[in-house]
């Protein structure tokens, strides 16, 4: 916990200054758990985040309870993100521009985490989890796509309009493998008999790099509510708000600076 207020601390100043570019999205996730047992379980989750670069996820997991505060996890997620078409330039203003296409690729991710969570005064549930995540990223080819405008004219030489002449260049994102650890500060109301469970996070991601010192990709806070609508369905509403500061998936091609996302979250839990 006191990692994560010292970080936080430290950062405030940064964003403060910082010249951002805002991003909006909505993000919308189901998913189900079932416990084997007193001390295992497993999990299965769907996830969309509509913003400007697009993403599905589908990941499996599964958890150890230790004790009455500490639980272990592993788990893998099938990301899938599609960066949107990007032009350079005018086709109705310039005699050139560039477009490169949408394309869509893969990542995979794998986690390890341990997450410790205690109730005080019988209402406020407080945890802190410590996640270290690999994601790899397979190379992708992609087309980037110059046009010019070239003049027209007959046998005589007179001039009849103009023509767009198209080069298509090869381009490749190459493979890439990261490293994050992922501390999360969650304070959580959790009185009984209450439906809702409000709470607030921050989260810091910090990139591990070989042969480097760990740096922060982005920061993560969000507030919300759980709303249980019996036993077994669960719904939540959020808003996220997430300071990228070097996470090469998550920056926008159009941004000059750091990017904030700005996300409403909506979700569904199903136990069984």
């Amino acid at each position: 916990m006191k990692k994560i207020l010292l970080i936080l601390a430290l950062l405030a100043p940064t964003m403060l200054r910082a010249q951002w570019t805002d991003e909006y999205g909505t993000w919308v996730s189901v998913g189900a758990k079932k416990n084997l047992g007193t001390k295992w379980s497993l999990g299965l989750e769907a996830e969309y985040r509509a913003q400007e670069d697009s993403r599905w996820a589908v990941g499996i997991d599964a958890g150890y309870k230790l004790n009455k505060i500490v639980k272990f996890g592993v788990g893998y997620t099938l990301l899938y993100n599609r960066k949107p078409e990007k032009l350079k330039g005018d086709p109705l203003m310039d005699d050139e521009y560039t477009k490169t296409p949408a394309y869509c690729y893969p990542r995979h991710r794998f986690i390890v985490e341990a997450t410790a969570d205690k109730r005080f005064w019988k209402w406020l549930r407080i945890s802190l989890r410590e996640r270290y995540q690999l994601t790899y990223r397979p190379e992708k080819d992609y087309n980037k796509i110059e046009y010019s405008k070239v003049p027209i004219f007959d046998d005589d030489w007179n001039y009849i309009g103009d023509e767009w002449m198209e080069y298509v260049t090869p381009k490749s994102k190459t493979s890439k493998t990261t490293q994050m650890l992922r501390s999360r500060l969650k304070l959580e109301v959790d009185k009984k008999p209450w439906k809702f469970s409000p709470f607030i996070s921050a989260e810091a991601c910090n990139s591990v790099r070989v042969g480097d010192h760990m740096s922060i990709d982005k920061v993560r806070t969000a507030i919300g509510t759980g709303y249980k609508i019996n036993k077994n369905h669960e719904v939540s509403l959020a808003y996220i708000l997430t300071y990228v500061f070097n996470d090469e998936d998550e920056q926008s091609d159009k941004i000059q600076y750091n990017n904030r996302i700005h996300a409403v979250s909506v979700g569904y839990n199903f136990k069984f």
